[in-house]
């Protein structure tokens, strides 16, 4: 029978980031009521988004939206496919997150956004009702939350 001999290694700790990100403001962000075709309007306050967790962080944005009464959610779908939304960071020259339709703003930009440790940037949003709607969408209103999402940046 073989001899054996055990040795202990104590004191190791192991534990998980701290990913978070803070955005402002976090209420009221556009409340623009009276929109007709062609009209464009942008958030008054851009958003700032601040990595305050302890790693690199990739962030998404989604959009959830409902009707607002006596708006219907099938009503406001209607609104939500047509009415444009451009997220953009503000830099120089902008860097653009995401074009398209406020009904398909789901988990964008597809890849997310890098914001490295402590870092913050700020994101603009801008809207359009296309001049093609035409009365389709009159007195349609919506009420939407911005969701920002953060995931830790994988490392190599």
């Amino acid at each position: 029978m073989a001899l054996t001999y055990t040795v202990q290694s104590t004191d190791s700790d192991l534990g998980s980031a701290d990913v978070q990100i803070t955005v402002t403001p976090d209420t009221g962000a556009i409340n623009e009521t009276d929109l007709v075709p062609g009209d464009e309007v942008s958030l008054p306050t851009p958003f700032t988004v601040e990595n305050t967790g302890s790693v690199d962080e990739k962030y998404f944005i989604t959009a959830h939206w409902t009707g607002v009464s006596p708006t219907t959610d099938s009503l406001g779908a209607i609104l939500a496919h047509y009415l444009e939304v451009n997220v953009e960071v503000i830099d120089d020259p902008p860097v653009a997150l995401y074009t398209g339709s406020l009904s398909g703003l789901i988990d964008q930009p597809a890849e997310g956004r890098e914001l490295a440790l402590a870092s913050s940037e700020d994101v603009q949003m801008t809207f359009t009702l296309p001049t093609t709607v035409g009365s389709a969408l009159n007195n349609i209103n919506l009420s939407v939350d911005f969701i920002f999402v953060a995931t830790s940046v994988e490392t190599p």
